[in-house]
């Protein structure tokens, strides 16, 4: 699980960097985009790209109240924490994901948020890698709510949701989150 903990670590930092791009008023369109594809290079290409800045660098400029609110986003904006990765074998993928999907294996990898809220370490997402027809990709994003330490889909698209993540064949657990039901769910197998 080496080459996932790296790739989810590159990505990681390839996020952050994006998002905090997108809020500093002093970095041009043209120098997010670079960090916008730097980020989107890490998911599949049928998934829609998440990185997007045009309304809100355009209201920044305009507004005096907004750059203020831009600045106080920008000292919360932090990489994820990576809590562990779980290493699957013959997941159940939705159709469009069955397309692209090369291997028999699936790696689920919890993180936290990418920001500072008044909250403690929580989890936050499931970034599923998995080998692609382009590559060691990101192919799909499942939530989780910690207020009722349940995961969901974030789109009712079963065509293109992880269905199933399979026999879970090994887990490298790296931090444990702080919150309860997110620790909750680490610590259970």
């Amino acid at each position: 699980m080496k080459n996932i903990k790296e790739f989810i670590i590159n990505f990681i930092e390839k996020e952050y960097q994006c998002e905090y791009a997108k809020w500093d008023i002093d970095v041009s369109n043209e120098e997010y985009e670079v960090f916008k594809d730097q980020a989107y290079s890490f998911m599949h290409s049928r998934s829609s790209n998440p990185f997007g800045r045009a309304r809100v660098l355009e209201g920044l400029l305009k507004d005096s109240k907004k750059r203020a609110l831009a600045i106080i986003k920008l000292k919360k904006i932090t990489p994820r924490t990576l809590f562990q990765i779980k290493h699957y074998q013959n997941p159940i993928l939705g159709d469009a994901l069955k397309r692209i999907v090369t291997g028999d294996y699936l790696y689920g990898c919890y993180v936290s948020y990418p920001s500072r809220g008044g909250r403690e370490l929580y989890f936050s997402s499931i970034f599923y890698v998995a080998e692609t027809n382009e590559g060691l990709k990101i192919i799909y994003e499942k939530s989780f709510n910690s207020d009722t330490g349940i995961w969901y889909h974030p789109v009712d698209i079963s065509v293109g949701t992880v269905m199933d993540e399979g026999k879970l064949i090994a887990v490298e657990k790296y931090q444990a989150p702080v919150e309860a039901t997110s620790l909750a769910d680490y610590n259970k197998e």
